[in-house]
């Protein structure tokens, strides 16, 4: 079996951090995306809301801090833990977005 670990979600952006530069240089932002939809499940409508904390490296990172909180977009990534102390906790690793 291949090992996926892709995600793709639409939503409001919701506190958007300063945009900051790792140790490396490399420019990064944090933010959560508040995310709402109708999602069928075994057969039934349900109504999904959540909140993804999420962290955007690089240039995409200089762009997106830039936009306006509600600013609606659609991000892909993938999904890695917190820390190693948090491997509990996710966080969406944004590689790719744009406004939807």
């Amino acid at each position: 079996m291949s090992a996926r670990n892709q995600v793709v979600a639409h939503g409001k952006l919701f506190e958007v951090g300063a945009l900051r530069y790792t140790p490396a240089g490399i420019p990064a932002v944090e933010f959560r995306l508040m995310h709402e939809s109708t999602q069928l499940e075994a057969g039934v409508e349900r109504k999904v809301q959540c909140e993804m904390p999420c962290i955007c490296l690089g240039k995409q990172a200089e762009t997106l801090a830039r936009l306006a909180a509600d600013a609606e977009i659609v991000v892909k990534g993938f999904l890695a833990a917190r820390s190693q102390r948090y491997r509990h906790s996710l966080v969406l690793h944004v590689t790719d977005w744009k406004r939807a």
